[in-house]
Formats: structure tokens, sequence, C-alpha cells
């Protein structure tokens, strides 16, 4: 590892929090991160990924979809931290979980546009029955948000930019919906549910779970969403990293309730900041959605 690129990185991310806060507490836990001989102990790498099942119930869900199999990806944060091979192993196993459809919720990169190409490449292989529908997340506006939704778009994933998409199966639809970064106020639900039919559940795919209470206004149904990996460092007295680099943060990981609103906060597969996790693995989540036992007229 460069030592003096990875401690400038560091802190060009590092652009919420107190150096001397952040770095009091690493060291007091005896995590010398800016050693040049540091190396990342075996412990931490959490290399394995942690696939995750849930149900969803969604009312009004069109009976050609019970049991629909939806597999979730996001923040892969390809990088120097997660390698190409690193992100290929994510596919391979979304892969092995047969689904009818992937979500992608954004923070496909970190830091230059030079992983923009390799990542598309990498996620063109996934495979779902009934295709691959992604949004953007902070790092990827941050980087170059048009030419993401190129590159994602060129190996036949569906951007949702403030917008929805219809699938159709055994002559009926389900309807998913995608918006912008919320945090840079680029989110519009309004928009992206224009033209829903009044019945349809409202399945919303966004990066930042903070998206919730607007998401209750709406009243959608279900919200996958990424963002904060979970906490992705987690220290004895310590909630986790993002009690420091992002202290309003209300929600980390799995499911959160809000009205009629339900969502799913997944830990997410890459690292950002620092290049660890502890005691916070990967996740891809898989969800089976099922119908309510008694469809309801909105």
């Amino acid at each position: 590892m460069n030592s003096g690129l990875w401690r400038n990185e560091f802190l060009q991310t590092l652009d919420t929090v107190s150096r001397r806060t952040f770095l009091r507490t690493a060291s007091s836990f005896g995590f010398p991160l800016f050693s040049p001989d540091f190396q990342t102990p075996r412990f931490l790498t959490n290399r394995e990924i942690e696939v995750t099942r849930h149900t969803v119930t969604l009312r009004n869900l069109p009976p050609a979809f019970d049991g629909f199999r939806v597999v979730h990806l996001t923040d892969i944060h390809h990088s120097k931290y997660v390698s190409f091979n690193a992100v290929y192993r994510m596919v391979a196993l979304a892969n092995r979980q047969r689904p009818d459809l992937v979500f992608l919720t954004g923070d496909y990169i970190t830091w230059s546009k030079k992983y923009i190409t390799p990542m598309a490449d990498a996620l063109g292989d996934l495979r779902a029955r009934y295709g691959v529908f992604g949004v953007l997340g902070n790092h990827d506006i941050r980087v170059d948000a048009e030419a993401v939704t190129r590159a994602l778009q060129g190996v036949g994933i569906q951007v949702l930019r403030n917008a929805s998409a219809r699938v159709n199966r055994r002559g009926e639809s389900l309807w998913l919906s995608g918006v912008d970064e919320y945090s840079y106020g680029q989110s519009d639900l309004a928009r992206a549910f224009e033209g829903l039919p009044a019945t349809a559940p409202k399945i919303l795919l966004a990066h930042n779970p903070e998206i919730i209470t607007k998401a209750t206004e709406h009243q959608v149904d279900f919200v996958a969403a990424g963002h904060t990996h979970g906490g992705q460092v987690k220290l004895p007295g310590l909630k986790s990293l993002n009690t420091l680099t992002q202290p309003t943060q209300e929600f980390l990981e799995g499911f959160v309730s809000s009205g009629r609103t339900q969502m799913y906060i997944s830990r997410g597969l890459g690292k950002v900041v620092v290049p660890l996790r502890i005691k916070c693995p990967a996740e891809i989540p898989v969800y089976t959605f099922r119908s309510t036992p008694n469809r309801t007229e909105i």
C-alpha cells in the first residue's frame, strides 16, 4: 500500500469530521492507520459477503409477481480499495441467487473516472430474468454522473434518474421507480412516480435512506437503499464510523418502517475512508416479493 497516497485520499474524503477526532479515536483502539508499515489484519478484512434473505409484502402486488426474487447490490465503490476482481466476485455471487430482478442503488465507484469503465464491464455480466435497474449515488455524481449513467446503460442496465420503468410478466405489470441523490437535493419523487397506475405498488430505488420521510409522504410501499455501509467500522464505545463521518445519519442497516413505507438499508459491498470493515460484513440482500392476503384499493 502507498501510505502517502492512502493518507491523502483519506483526508480528502473525510471532509465532514475533525481529523484530530478520528485519529485520536482510531489510535485509542490500537490501529496505527497512518504507519508506513500498516498491514490490514486478516480478521478485519471481512472478505466474505453475507447473503441475507427477506420477505417483502406488498399491497396490490400483481399475482404474476408473487414470489419474485430480487437481488440488491449497493455501494460497490470500485477503487484502489475494491479491485475489479472483487467486483466480479460480487457479480458472480449475485448471479448464483438466480434473480428475477437486480436492484443497484449507487456508489459504483470512488474518486476517479478511471474506475467507471471496468466497473460497468463487471456489472454488465449480471444476469436477471427481467432486467437490471439502478440509480446513482453521491460518489457517482461527485465523479461524473453522466459518464456513469452512459457506462451502465451501455451494458444494458436501466438507470432510473427520477424516472420509472415497467416490468411485464404473464400479462401483468410491476412498476419500478428510482431517484437521484437525496443529499444533493436531486431527488424528485413526483417526477419518478409520474404515470404510475393509482393502485400499483410503489417500489423505489434510492441511494440515501434519509429519503424515507419524503417516501412516506408519497405513500411508497418499499424502498431499497444503501449509502451507510451499515457503519462499516464498529468499535467498542463507538457506534460506527458513521458516528464521526455522518453524525446526523439516523439509520444504518436493516428494515425501517414509517407509515405504510417499509425500507431496507443494505450494508453494501465496498469500503470508503478506510480500506477495511470491522464487525460489519459486506451484504447482498435477496428479497422475495409477496402479496398481502387481501388486495386493497388506494
